[in-house]
């Protein structure tokens, strides 16, 4: 089994967490701000991440959090999340996540992964496969929530490049854009395009920056906020009514891949994989 050099990462419930990410202040903060540009035009939005762009940027901390207040209906209830991923290289990472008080762990150590949720202190075990996509399946997710409530009115804006980490970056703000208008020779108001093109949320506010690495198209470091109202309830003026999202995120290189280790034998369960189901396709069509 492979051991990497270790390296000690910040601790699950501290910057992002704490709400921190736009500087309050101590070794541990980065400031989020967003150079001027002249630049107008709205331009595409991050890259789509893969598992490629991961490799590119190497060794890394990922940390993230996404807090969503529900409406009063409940349309959209209630959520916080908060993640992080120690990622040594493809087949070694270990992510953690807490929602709902609950703490649920994997770590992959080559092609074994281990599972553990909560006070259980055994690991389930099982095999993956090569080039596992589940651990950028679990980073994608709370980006894909974040920015899902305000589709497909998301724009961006590119403002000047900077430099982040030492690594030069592309700044991108995101904005609220008009609703797109249907097809058809008569206008429509915003609220009617929308409802003829069964969008199920009407956007009121979106702000935020990211920060894309340039060389692998990684996003560093991002913060987003806004609200939306859902449209089963678009009619109300009580503010309650509206849903409020904050999301942000953070990478931090680290100089020395971390040690990802498999867990102690007498806390792991193996999970026996499942026969499979025989074939009962006539052999010309297998």
């Amino acid at each position: 089994m492979r051991v990497i050099p270790r390296v000690v990462a910040p601790g699950l419930a501290g910057l992002l967490l704490s709400g921190c990410v736009n500087g309050c202040g101590g070794a541990d903060t980065v400031s989020v701000r967003a150079p001027d540009a002249p630049g107008q035009q709205t331009v595409a939005g991050p890259p789509e991440m893969s598992v490629g762009t991961l490799r590119s940027l190497g060794s890394h901390v990922w940390e993230a959090s996404f807090v969503l207040r529900g409406d009063r209906a409940g349309v959209w209830p209630s959520r916080e999340v908060v993640s992080k991923l120690i990622w040594s290289e493809l087949d070694f990472w270990e992510f953690e996540e807490v929602s709902a008080g609950t703490q649920r762990l994997q770590r992959q150590v080559d092609r074994d992964l281990f599972r553990r949720q909560g006070d259980d202190p055994r690991w389930i075990q099982s095999v993956a496969p090569a080039g596992n996509a589940l651990i950028l399946q679990r980073q994608l997710q709370l980006w894909t929530q974040a920015v899902s409530g305000f589709e497909p009115q998301v724009a961006w804006r590119e403002l000047a490049d900077d430099v982040l980490e030492g690594r030069p970056v592309r700044v991108l703000r995101v904005e609220l854009a008009p609703v797109p208008a249907p097809d058809g020779p008569i206008p429509v108001n915003p609220t009617v395009a929308g409802d003829r093109m069964g969008l199920t949320t009407r956007p009121l506010e979106l702000t935020g920056t990211v920060y894309v690495d340039i060389q692998t198209g990684c996003r560093l470091l991002a913060e987003l906020e806004g609200r939306f109202i859902p449209r089963a309830v678009a009619g109300g003026r009580d503010p309650s009514d509206e849903v409020h999202v904050t999301y942000r995120e953070k990478r931090t290189l680290t100089t020395l891949p971390p040690t990802i280790a498999a867990p102690p034998a007498e806390q792991v369960v193996s999970r026996p994989l499942r026969p499979r189901s025989p074939d009962l396709r006539p052999p010309g069509v297998r």
